[in-house]
């Protein structure tokens, strides 16, 4: 077998068993229910979305400006892999002596393992786009994104009724033990597709955007490019809507209380969402675009926190409508606006332009922060309309956006 296609197996094998592990440690249900369980309040989630989310923005900056003057990246994708499985790892142990820590300690001790696991998962991450560019032949790459998502489905089918019976087996803490430890171990098997490429040296460009010269770089790029412009406005407004959703198990565990099938069931019924809300974005992107696929995403997005409100006092069946929303919205956001970014930008222009929205994604890294606070101040209600209401306003914000080929 040629290099080229050893390095186009290995990444499907690395995309297959990563993605059972991503529904072991799910960020929407399965961490934010953890911190309930251990105690923890709408502050401790907002921390940990914060950490989960707001951690890969602020990293790929600094590490994308230091990464890329390496001519080989596959050391640094190897060491950032590991790090995370020891992460995962590290928390499975810990909960297995949950009783011998306090609430405050064992929060504090997960969020610090759960800081480790996004920060390499970031350092890994500029290492894997680098490195899936440079193995993989032009006419492999098609190929390989259409397999990835058909095994990444599959994967997914797999491993959520399987999460669900984790989760409604065991009481607390094993149940989250045996989560943690099948993530870390289904890791570890991924790892070695990364370990069986063969990376072909290249020598990058002397050229680089540091942290600082990205931020330099910012008004005079809002002002030449209006669509840039109103991008990251869409960003920041959805944005709000994104970090609010580990909030929903909090919320419903007010009024259904928070046993291990039900969050088996949440898991479940979002996976389910976001499966079937492929196809019908998969035909959608091709009448619409990515345009009309990212405001299906803000309809969805508008939509949740309102059904949340209205839905809660129903029987938990008809409850699990918003988790399924949740899966659709989430479904449309990973399809699209990636794609839309790769529309208003050229090949000279794109990976300057992607710093910049990242160093510009605030609402994404700090409104979970202050959305705990603002919950135990006003509660969920006045919170959820008005994220309802700000998530709405970026429709306005998407026919401005014009693709460069439409300039």
């Amino acid at each position: 077998m040629d290099a080229k296609n050893r390095n186009y197996y290995a990444f499907l094998w690395h995309a297959t068993f990563y993605a059972l592990t991503a529904t072991f440690t799910e960020i929407n249900t399965v961490l934010p229910s953890l911190v309930v369980k251990v105690g923890g309040g709408t502050i401790q989630i907002g921390f940990l979305t914060a950490i989960m989310v707001g951690t890969p923005i602020a990293g790929q900056l600094f590490f994308a400006s230091y990464l890329h003057l390496q001519p080989r990246k596959r050391g640094f994708l190897l060491l950032g892999v590991g790090l995370r499985i020891s992460a995962l790892a590290s928390v499975a142990l810990v909960l297995l002596a949950a009783e011998s820590f306090t609430s405050a300690s064992l929060i504090t001790i997960v969020f610090i393992l759960m800081f480790i696991f996004s920060l390499s998962g970031t350092f890994s991450g500029v290492s894997y786009t680098d490195i899936l560019g440079k193995s993989l032949a032009v006419e492999q790459r098609n190929r390989f994104f259409v397999n990835r998502q058909i095994l990444t489905s599959v994967a997914f089918l797999i491993s959520a009724p399987v999460s669900r019976w984790v989760l409604g087996y065991s009481s607390y803490p094993y149940n989250y033990v045996y989560m943690f430890g099948l993530a870390a171990g289904l890791l570890f098997i991924a790892f070695w597709g990364f370990w069986a490429i063969d990376e072909p040296e290249v020598q990058p460009s002397r050229e680089r955007h540091s942290f600082l010269q990205v931020l330099q770089a910012i008004p005079r790029h809002l002002h030449d490019n209006p669509s840039l412009r109103r991008y990251i406005f869409l960003i920041n407004l959805t944005g709000f809507g994104l970090t609010l959703m580990p909030f929903y198990v909090a919320y419903a565990s007010q009024h259904y209380g928070l046993t291990g099938e039900q969050i088996g069931n949440y898991l479940m019924v979002q996976i389910a969402g976001m499966i079937l809300s492929n196809l019908v974005w998969g035909q959608y992107v091709k009448k619409f675009g990515f345009r009309g696929v990212v405001q299906g995403c803000i309809g969805c997005g508008a939509l949740l926190p309102l059904l949340v409100l209205v839905l809660s006092g129903m029987p938990l069946p008809v409850f699990l409508a918003v988790f399924f929303l949740m899966g659709v919205a989430i479904s449309a956001r990973k399809i699209a606006f990636e794609g839309l970014l790769i529309e208003i930008t050229t090949n000279t222009n794109r990976a300057l332009y992607k710093g910049i929205v990242g160093a510009t994604s605030l609402t994404t890294a700090l409104f979970p922060l202050v959305a705990g606070g603002l919950i135990l101040w006003i509660g969920y209600s006045p919170v959820f309309l008005l994220v309802s209401i700000l998530v709405a306003s970026a429709w306005f914000t998407v026919a401005g956006i014009i693709p460069e080929s439409d300039v």
